[in-house]
C-alpha cells in the first residue's frame, strides 16, 4: 500500500468562501506571530510542499493554499477571474479570514506569479516574498527567443489557443500531467513511490481542472502581461524584500536571473540550486527549507 502524502502530523484542512468562490487550504504550526503562506505551481496543489511543511511548521504557522482553479479549490468556468490581480485578491481575503498579519509569502511557478502580484497590490500586507523558479512573465513573452520558448515554455503558447488544447488533451489528461512532472529526471518515479502522484492525478482529473489551468495561462497573457508592460513603462517596481531560488537545470538555467529581476524590483537576492530542476521543493526539500527558514528569520526580525 502506498503511503499517504496528506498525513502530516499537526496539519489541518480548511475551506474559506469569498469572491463567489472557495479556496481549500491546509495549515499547521503554532507560531501565529510568524506566518508563512505557500502557493503551488502548475499543474500541482498544496501537496508539492509536503516535504518541507514539517520543518517550516516547527518555527512558523504555515498555510499552503490550493489556488483558484487547482487542487480542491473552486474551478470557475471561463477566463474571467484567473488574472493574477483577482487571484491575489483571493489570497488577501484568505489571509484576512484566517486573521494573519503580514505573512511571508512563498510561491512556486504559477503561485509565484500570484505572489508577485500580491506584493505589488498589497505591499503593506506582507513581510517578504520568495519566488521559486520564475522569471517575470512579461520578460518570458517579450524577451526570450523562439528557440528558448520552444524548449522550455512551449505550453505557454499552446495554452493560449482557444478550444484546441482542451480538444487535444481530452482523453489524454493523465499523459499530459505525466509530461510535466517528468521534466526533472526521476521525479515522476519518486512521486509515484510516495503516493503524491495519485493526489496530483485525482485533482487534475476533476471536472473543470484542465480548463481552469488553461484559462490561468490565457488570463496571464491577455490581462497580466499588458499590465506589467505598462508598469515597466511607468517605472513601477516591486519593493518588497525578495528571495529568488531556482534550479540550475530547470527553466532558468543559463539566465542572469537576479539581473533580470533587478529590472523590476529594488530589493532582490537569490541563488541557484545545484543539480536541481524546476520542482525545487520536491527535488531538494532540505535545501529549500533551509533557505526559506533563513530568509524568514531575517524578515520577521526586521519587522
Amino acid at each position: 500500500m502506498l503511503p499517504n502524502p496528506l498525513t502530516i502530523p499537526g496539519l489541518e484542512h480548511g475551506r474559506a468562501e469569498f469572491n463567489d468562490i472557495w479556496l481549500h487550504y491546509v495549515r499547521g504550526g503554532k507560531n501565529l506571530a510568524q506566518p508563512i503562506i505557500l502557493l503551488h505551481g502548475f499543474p500541482q496543489s498544496w501537496v508539492m510542499w509536503r516535504l518541507i511543511l514539517p520543518d517550516l511548521m516547527e518555527r512558523h504557522h504555515v498555510v499552503a493554499v490550493d489556488l483558484r482553479g487547482y487542487g480542491d479549490s473552486a474551478k470557475p468556468a471561463g477566463e474571467q477571474g484567473y488574472d493574477k490581480g483577482t487571484m491575489a485578491d483571493d489570497l488577501a481575503a484568505l489571509i484576512a479570514h484566517l486573521g494573519l498579519e503580514k505573512p511571508l509569502i512563498v510561491g512556486h511557478d504559477r503561485g509565484a506569479r500570484v505572489a508577485r502580484r500580491y506584493a505589488l497590490d498589497h505591499p503593506a500586507r506582507l513581510r517578504g516574498l520568495a519566488l521559486l523558479d520564475i522569471l517575470p512573465v512579461e520578460y518570458v513573452y517579450d524577451r526570450l527567443s523562439a528557440a528558448e520558448v520552444s524548449e522550455r515554455y512551449w505550453h505557454w503558447v499552446f495554452h493560449l489557443v482557444d478550444t484546441l488544447p482542451e480538444q487535444l488533451i481530452a482523453g489524454h489528461e493523465e499523459e499530459y500531467l505525466e509530461r510535466f512532472l517528468s521534466r526533472s529526471p526521476g521525479l515522476l518515479a519518486r512521486l509515484k513511490a510516495d503516493g503524491s502522484w495519485l493526489e496530483y492525478r485525482r485533482c487534475w482529473l476533476q471536472p473543470g481542472a484542465v480548463a481552469a489551468s488553461l484559462n490561468d495561462y490565457r488570463a496571464t497573457y491577455r490581462q497580466d502581461v499588458p499590465r506589467y508592460r505598462a508598469e515597466r513603462k511607468s517605472g513601477r517596481q516591486l519593493t518588497t524584500p525578495t528571495l529568488l531560488l531556482w534550479g540550475n537545470r530547470g527553466n532558468l538555467s543559463n539566465q542572469p536571473v537576479v539581473d533580470i529581476w533587478r529590472q523590476v524590483a529594488t530589493d532582490i537576492r537569490g541563488q541557484a540550486l545545484a543539480g536541481c530542476g524546476h520542482y525545487l521543493a520536491e527535488e531538494q526539500p532540505d535545501v529549500v527549507a533551509e533557505a526559506l527558514l533563513r530568509f524568514a528569520a531575517e524578515r520577521f526580525a526586521a519587522s
